[in-house]
């Protein structure tokens, strides 16, 4: 059965109430049960309650009532507080901490401010889903919150379920509910400073017990501060701090813009400066050009003179050139009857080649025209079966209209109309597939030439940069060339110089110096092998010999401090070999009638030879004078011991199993050069001919790219048209497909329909027909397909044979004309020579009389500026240095002195502006000082409150103490933050730790730090729960009515929660004591003691 308590002010016992046994009859009996088991309405309570006692409460924020259902060990529990002392009796087990933790919960307190659990769904009464929680607060006197809106009273509401999940209620008097919101009782709790974290408002046992015995200094000192509330104050000074500190950051950087302005202005200050010097410069320019005049005129005369000499120089060279010239011509004419007589044998092979080339060509394009009839066959035979499904279908639909036009009884009045508009129709499509066919065809003709062009473009963007990629090639050549006309050693490497100086730098490092580069250890015996012999081993001869590997670590070093990170594609080889004494004596070489590449080598080094022969295999490889003789030996089978031949001009032959032969692209040699200016010149025309190849295939691109835009355009206008015509022949034929729906007004209709049908029949057996007919042509065609198949392998047999006969009188020409074209080639440099020097005589005959003319004008110009010639040295780069200077000057700042008004306009503005931010910036830098000092100045206040509330809390404490004779002091450090108590019982010692103390002294010196905290704290309601359990007898009644005439004093509402018996106390009319009903254990044993009876 539900519990349920009450009391009346001013009575000394209190007590819930029961059902009567014997004392009432039924139907009173029938009323109290059921006022037991109906929880009362707290609005309607509340205004009974202020109607029937109006001024029951006068304190605002003291509680009225509360009331707990399913809530602990509790169903049902209500009780009444008065205004003053509030006394809560009951045993062990009753309840009684239920109600300082209702209070804590429903004022928005958190379930681990109780001290019982974290999680608030642990507070429902076991067996239950639910609880309710309520509190009735005062809200009469001056402290009253909102009076309109809530009334005299404020009932506050918690509903918890069994999931940890709670909300809310708040009703004003009258029962209505005003919120649902927490911020609300967080309002309200805050205005009548009701602090349900703080023990000074609600002590639980647990921290009554503990509290001088768990904590340290620090701890007590934090506790103190948080009953005190100095602590809200210690974090409202900090974040003032940061204020501050944000408004100093603040100002920084409006000191840092005022600089910047300032800057501003200084720079609009240097430009009006600037301006008015450019209105000075333009006087200076005319008597520079005065000079200027003569100084040419100087330097024409100076150059008639030079060209004078030019002119005799060139007459003698034209001469030489003409007769070196001559020689060569003479020389060249033997070698040509030689090569018409190879060239001659070349024809008759190419013409064979050509014939063979032709039926091969002629074979290939019947099998290309086979497999696209094939294709064509098949795709044709796809077509026609996707016909006669159609047509099957079209006869199915036919079929059904039929069906369907026979139930129809009457025809369509506009039939006519509908018909004619279908013949419109069907000519307008024709004639938009006429036109939609004849722009498909050009389409695909500007569309196949825009592929075309692309192609070309892409070619020709493809030339470009291999011309460039070759033009590049060659002048790197050229500067190597260059550096090695000073330098033999720089033609191995940009950078094998650099190489070369470190490797010296750092001999120390090495344990044996590298050898390198290879090459200038190899010295070839005969120049006609130059080619040859670097077409072999040419990619080793840069290379360095490392004689472990901490040396090529080393070197490694050296090669990345000297070659650039972007051109590693010149950093050389490093081989790490053991140095050799000796060259090795035991080689596997071919017969002693072959020479090889190393008999053809003077190597000073042994190791170098060693490496030549281990690296390049140099005593395998062997040289042939002639393409005939060397192509006869390499290709029946390679001498023993060989893996290669190589001809004068590089070409290179092998036999590893398979016959190959290689052509050597280089047209000269690389490293064994005699005539390095010689190379350097041909290097040069080969650049000037690159870049005329360049150019002109710039000038091809160009046009291409002109092209290919031409054509893209032509394409994307001519699919913009066609998409219209499709638009066009899709809406016609929409609305053909829709009026050839409609039919016939009578059965003739039906007629052509049947007609019709049959003609779908004929068709169909047409298509299979047809169908059947091109699979049996396809199986025709196949044997005739098989036969050209084998045809075109013999033909292209043939080809590679003739074309293997043609390269063979290729590389014979090719020997011929290296010697034709070397004689041709100096021809053409002396040929070449003697038409520059004819030519350069022809200009400077030409310039001689262009200056002479115009030295006659330049002579009368200047005498028009000056009359006479100035008879001081004129140094016309200074002169034209600086008239450049002053013209540029001018007309780069043409402009300024018409700005000078606005520049002097700008700053006026900015100087203004920079009066009035350092104003603000000033005010701000006084705002932020007077900011500092108050935050000095409440801090100082703060300690100041501080060192005072700590000693009003000191001294009330000792003055609590004396109530029982005891001594004792509160030691504050507020430097280390810590709080020490120091108790002296009577008759007893000083105790700094108050765990030395029995549990009664304990908790009396509890209540007498409570008390002093009190004093110091202003709160309308303050609820503690055992807080005199561990005290004697004498020392209990000492407290309680040291606490009782605290409590008086304050006139504020006090709940005390104890299960020791308050017999000694004298009950008076502020006082009211409640009892808590037995537990059901002892209602138990009552029970069975009254059935025993």
């Amino acid at each position: 059965m539900p519990k349920r308590g009450s009391s009346t002010s001013g009575t000394s016992t209190a007590v819930p109430r029961k059902k009567q046994k014997n004392s009432q009859a039924t139907h009173d009996q029938h009323n109290e049960e059921q006022d037991e088991n109906t929880p009362l309405d707290h609005s309607t309570y509340s205004t009974q309650l202020f109607k029937s006692v109006p001024y029951l409460h006068k304190n605002a924020g003291s509680i009225l009532r509360i009331s707990v259902k399913n809530f602990m060990c509790h169903t049902f529990l209500e009780f009444d507080f008065i205004e003053n002392l509030n006394m809560v009796i009951g045993n062990n087990g009753s309840g009684k901490s239920a109600i300082m933790n209702a209070i804590t919960l429903t004022l928005g307190g958190r379930a681990t401010s109780t001290s019982r659990c974290s999680n608030i769904g642990r507070f429902i009464q076991h067996g239950k889903s639910n609880a309710e929680i309520s509190v009735v607060l005062c809200n009469q006197g001056l402290e009253a919150i909102d009076i309109e809106r809530f009334g005299r009273s404020i009932t506050i509401m918690r509903k918890i379920s069994i999931k940890g999940n709670s909300r809310y209620l708040i009703k004003n008097e009258y029962g209505k509910t005003v919120s649902e919101k927490k911020d609300l009782i967080e309002t309200i709790v805050a205005h009548f400073n009701i602090q349900v974290d703080n023990p000074m408002c609600m002590l639980n046992q647990d921290t009554a017990k503990n509290f001088l015995n768990t904590k340290s200094t620090k701890e007590k000192y934090n506790f103190f501060l948080k009953a005190t509330q100095l602590q809200k104050m210690v974090d409202d000074l900090e974040q003032s701090t940061i204020e501050v500190r944000n408004a100093r950051l603040l100002l920084t950087d409006h000191v840092k813009k005022r600089k910047e302005i300032h800057a501003q202005q200084e720079d609009l200050k240097a430009q009006l400066k600037f301006a008015e010097s450019v209105r000075d410069a333009k006087s200076n320019a005319d008597n520079l050009q005065g000079q200027l005049e003569w100084a040419e005129v100087i330097e024409l005369e100076n150059t008639l003179e030079q060209i004078k000499k030019k002119i005799i120089e060139n007459h003698f060279a034209v001469e030489e050139y003409t007769k070196n010239r001559d020689a060569f011509i003479e020389d060249t004419k033997n070698e040509k009857n030689k090569r018409d007589e190879l060239l001659r044998k070349a024809q008759e092979v190419a013409n064979s080649t050509i014939e063979e080339k032709r039926i091969h060509d002629e074979l290939e394009r019947r099998m290309k025209q086979f497999n696209k009839d094939r294709r064509d066959l098949l795709n044709e035979v796809n077509k026609s079966e996707k016909e006669l499904q159609l047509q099957m279908e079209l006869k199915k639909k036919l079929q059904n209209r039929i069906d369907e036009m026979r139930r129809k009884a009457s025809g369509n009045t506009d039939y006519d109309k509908v018909r004619q508009r279908i013949e419109e129709l069907q000519v307008l499509i024709a004639e938009q597939r006429q036109i939609l066919s004849m722009k498909e065809n050009e389409q695909g003709n500007f569309r196949q030439l825009y592929d075309d062009e692309r192609q070309v473009l892409f070619d020709d963007q493809t030339a470009v940069k291999q011309h460039e990629e070759s033009l590049r090639k060659r002048r790197g050549m050229i500067q190597q060339l260059k550096a090695a006309k000073q330098d033999r050693v720089t033609i191995y490497g940009r950078y094998t110089l650099a190489i070369l100086k470190e490797i010296e730098k750092q001999a120390h490092r090495f344990k044996q110096l590298p050898i390198g580069p290879v090459g200038r250890h190899i010295h070839l015996i005969d120049r006609k092998w130059a080619i040859a012999v670097e077409q072999a081993i040419g990619n080793i001869i840069p290379g360095y010999l490392c004689s472990c590997r901490e040396d090529e670590r080393v070197f490694l070093e050296i090669l990345s401090r000297c070659v650039p990170a972007q051109d590693m594609d010149y950093r050389p080889s490093v081989t790490v070999m053991k140095f050799q004494s000796h060259v090795y004596q035991q080689l596997r070489t071919p017969p002693s009638n072959f020479t090889t590449i190393l008999s053809m080598l003077n190597v000073d080094n042994p190791t170098v030879a060693c490496f030549l022969i281990d690296q390049g295999r140099a005593e395998q490889r062997i040289l042939m004078d002639n393409y005939e003789t060397a192509r006869r030996i390499m290709e029946r089978s390679a001498p023993p011991n060989c893996i290669a031949a190589y001809l004068p001009n590089g070409t290179e032959m092998q036999n590893l199993n398979v016959f190959r032969c290689y052509t050597c692209r280089s047209q000269g040699p690389r490293y064994f050069v005699e005539d390095l200016g010689e190379q350097i010149v041909r290097a040069e025309k080969e650049c000037t001919m690159i870049e005329r190849q360049i150019q002109e295939a710039k000038e091809k691109l160009t046009a291409t790219q002109k092209r290919v835009s031409e054509h893209q355009q032509t394409v994307a206008s001519l699919d913009s048209t066609i998409n219209e015509v499709k638009v066009k022949c899709g809406r016609f034929g929409k609305e053909l497909r829709e009026l050839q729906l409609v039919e016939a007004p009578n059965d003739s209709n039906i007629d052509d329909c049947e007609n019709e049908l049959s003609d779908y029949d004929t068709r169909i057996e047409t298509i299979k027909q047809h169908i059947k007919d091109q699979k049996s042509k396809a199986d025709l065609e196949l044997p005739e397909y098989r036969q050209v198949l084998e045809d075109l392998a013999h033909a292209r047999k043939r080809v590679m044979d003739k074309r293997e006969e043609a390269e063979q009188c290729k590389t014979a020409l090719q020997t011929c004309d290296s010697l034709k074209e070397n004689g041709q080639r100096a021809i053409n440099e002396f040929q070449k020579g003697l038409d520059e020097n004819q030519r350069k005589l022809e200009q400077q005959e030409v310039s001689k009389k262009f200056i002479e003319t115009k030295l006659q004008k330049q002579m009368e110009i200047a005498q028009k500026l000056y009359k006479q010639r100035p008879t001081d040295e004129i140094d016309v780069k200074t002169v034209k240095r600086s008239l450049d200077t002053l013209l540029k000057f001018i007309e780069t700042n043409k402009n300024v002195t018409l700005d000078l008004e606005r520049i002097s306009e700008r700053l006026e503005n900015i100087t203004v502006r920079y009066d009035s931010f350092s104003h603000t910036v000033d005010k701000q830098d006084k705002l932020v000082h007077r900011l500092s000092k108050a935050a000095r100045y409440r801090g100082q206040q703060y300690k100041n409150l501080l060192e005072s509330t700590a000693n009003l809390t000191s001294s009330c404490f000792t003055s609590f103490l004396e109530s029982r004779n005891y001594t004792g002091d509160a030691i504050f450090d507020h430097q280390e933050r810590t709080l020490s108590l120091e108790i002296t019982p009577r008759g007893d010692e000083v105790h700094k730790d108050t765990r030395s103390l029995s549990g009664g002294e304990r908790s009396f010196s509890t209540v007498c730090f409570m008390l002093a905290l009190w004093e110091v704290v202003e709160m309308p309601l303050r609820c503690l729960d055992e807080f005199d359990v561990f005290m004697d007898h004498v020392t209990r009644r000492t407290a309680m009515n040291l606490v009782l005439e605290v409590a008086r004093e304050k006139k504020k509402q006090y709940i005390f929660l104890t299960p020791q018996d308050l017999s000694f106390l004298k009950i008076t009319e502020d006082m009211q004591i409640l009892r808590m009903p037995q537990p059901k254990r002892t209602l138990m044993q009552i029970n069975n003691g009254n059935d025993s009876d």
